[in-house]
């Protein structure tokens, strides 16, 4: 809230968003509990929450775009959760900084190597990882990427991105 209200009025120094910048990459390297709503107690949704809040530091004026691929690297490696199933509408949360990354000047070229990384590093990670939790990171990889085409969809500045996922998603099993 503090940074969405700094695109509006202001008021943060660009030394301060420097360090909300380090401090929420470190928060979500860090996060281990992944679950979106706990019964019982309500929305802990920490991966949808603080995917949001680096989408208002990405528009925040004072955020050099230099620092987009290390923010993309962060919410990259949200995706490749193994522990834990996004079922909450994590992966369109997440989806969201990097469209904006885009519309900012981050090169698309970045993203599209990532997606075509995606079937070897789940090759690698297969060999790694027990069952369950290989099954659970094929399945928010695919979704992720499924969000990401329909999102993408009708902007035809990112068609070739809209190529790579659909390169990609066959060799996602």
């Amino acid at each position: 809230m503090i940074l969405y209200r700094d695109n509006q009025a202001n008021f943060l120094s660009p030394s301060t968003v420097y360090r909300i910048k380090e401090k929420l990459i470190k928060y979500i390297n860090l996060e281990r509990d992944l679950r979106g709503y706990v019964a019982g107690k309500g929305w802990a949704h920490s991966i949808a929450h603080v995917a949001d809040t680096f989408d208002e530091l990405v528009k925040n004026p004072k955020l050099d775009t230099e620092f987009h691929p290390e923010i993309l690297k962060t919410l990259w490696g949200k995706v490749l959760v193994s522990n834990s199933v996004y079922v909450h509408d994590e992966d369109e949360r997440i989806i969201n900084p990097i469209l904006e990354m885009l519309e900012r000047g981050l090169d698309i070229q970045k993203i599209e190597e990532l997606v075509q990384y995606l079937p070897i590093e789940l090759k690698s990670q297969k060999e790694q990882l027990e069952n369950e939790e290989y099954w659970f990171l094929v399945f928010n990889i695919k979704t992720f990427l499924k969000s990401f085409y329909i999102k993408i969809n009708s902007n035809s500045k990112l068609l070739s991105l809209q190529k790579s996922i659909e390169q990609c998603l066959p060799k996602i099993y």
